[in-house]
This record gives structure tokens, sequence and C-alpha cells, in this order.
């Protein structure tokens, strides 16, 4: 589906967009079912918005699949520590404390091209208050020769969140795949791991040590090429 965007305005082709998205039933139904309760936790809703991060238009956009985080991730910085225990998490196979990163995929029934020329941006909404925004990232740019498109998503109003959306035109649909990260978990997710750890010493449980394992070192092929 085309939409004639050199005689409709940013706001019309961006109304009209979401109209078919809504009729198609992808905006409510985009949101991927959670695996062994493995997303857990609050809900960042995200849209596409017709305007720029700077000065985006309020009214509701393209909706796109909501994020949510790790179950992992509000287990290890609950202050209780209740939730690490209730999934249970062990610290010595779950490695150093990473930044937690949410992601989403969303099929949206329009090409790439139409996205981009209604100018819109990616709005990432604060889970508690959707009013307010924690990421934001404008749409533009020109597609590789794979069809593929990424925006960075900075962080807004001094949330600490920031992202990356990866765009994949599919020639009369567009993937949306859209990464939300939160640096600001990281030092309560060591926290929560090295007070795991604590508890199982105090308790004199054993830390499972990983196997020792020969590295084979592979051979390189010099006259590789690596893929641009």
């Amino acid at each position: 589906m085309r939409f004639p965007t050199r005689l409709l305005s940013t706001a019309a082709v961006a109304a009209a967009m979401t109209a078919a998205i809504v009729a198609a039933g992808l905006a409510q139904n985009a949101t991927p079912p959670a695996v062994g309760n493995q997303l857990a936790g609050p809900i960042y809703l995200n849209d596409f918005q017709a305007g720029t991060c700077a000065n985006f238009d309020p009214a509701p956009g393209i909706l796109l699949a909501d994020l949510q985080f790790p179950a992992w991730t509000g287990a290890l910085t609950e202050p209780s520590g209740a939730g690490a225990e209730a999934m249970p998490l062990d610290p010595a196979t779950f490695g150093n404390a990473p930044i937690p990163v949410a992601q989403a995929t969303t099929e949206l029934p329009a090409p790439m091209a139409d996205l981009i020329a209604s100018r819109v941006a990616l709005v990432v909404h604060d889970a508690e208050n959707p009013d307010q925004t924690v990421a934001c990232g404008n749409l533009g740019g020109m597609p590789d020769e794979r069809g593929d498109l990424f925006i960075g998503l900075s962080e807004t109003e001094n949330s600490g969140y920031s992202g990356i959306a990866w765009l994949h035109d599919n020639g009369t649909t567009t993937t949306v795949v859209v990464f939300l990260a939160n640096p600001k978990a990281q030092p309560a997710i060591e926290s929560g791991l090295a007070s795991l750890a604590a508890t199982a010493v105090a308790e004199g449980t054993p830390l499972a040590t990983p196997e020792a394992t020969v590295e084979v070192t592979p051979e390189i092929d010099m006259s590789a090429t690596p893929i641009a």
C-alpha cells in the first residue's frame, strides 16, 4: 500500500497509516507472547508519531509492539531480593552483570519508503506515565542494499534509557525491531548477583564452577573477504 505523500500533510499521512494498521488488526495485537515467563514487569509503549523528537504530535500514532525487559531484570533489581529467589537465579551460571535490554518486533503493512516519507519519530513512553517519554529517534535515512535501516534512540527527560531501531523493508511491509537499553539498572543487577552469591556461601551451597574446556584455535583463511 502506498500513500500519496506529496498530496497529504504529515499528520494526514500518519493518520492514514495508523488507520490502515488498525484495520489490519496489528496495532493492538503486535506484542509477541511471553515464553516461559521470560518477559515481566512494566510495559513501555512505543509508536511512530508525526513530527520530530523535538516537536511531535501528541495524538496517538502508529502503535508498535510493547517493550518489556527480561524477568531477571526486575528480579535482581528488587530491593528485597524476593524476586530473584522466586525465579530462581544462580549467580554462578548467570555471568557478569549486563545492561538489560527490552526488545519487540512489529510488522507494519506499509513499505519503508512510505514510513520514511511520512516524517515521523519513534517515541518510547514511560511505563508509569505514558504522557512522558524516555527515548526517541527521528526516522530518516537511506536503507542499504539489503533493505535495512538503523536509527538511534536517544534518552529524553534524563531518563537514562537509550536504544536502537532496526527496520527491514519487505516490499509491501516493514519489519520494525526496537531495542531499549537501561544502563541505570546495571549497578542494581550487579548488587543483586553479589547478594545471591553471598547468601549461597552463607548457606553452605557451593557455587558451580564451569568445567574447563580446551580451546581450539581456528585456522585463518587469508583469502576470506569480510561482509560489508
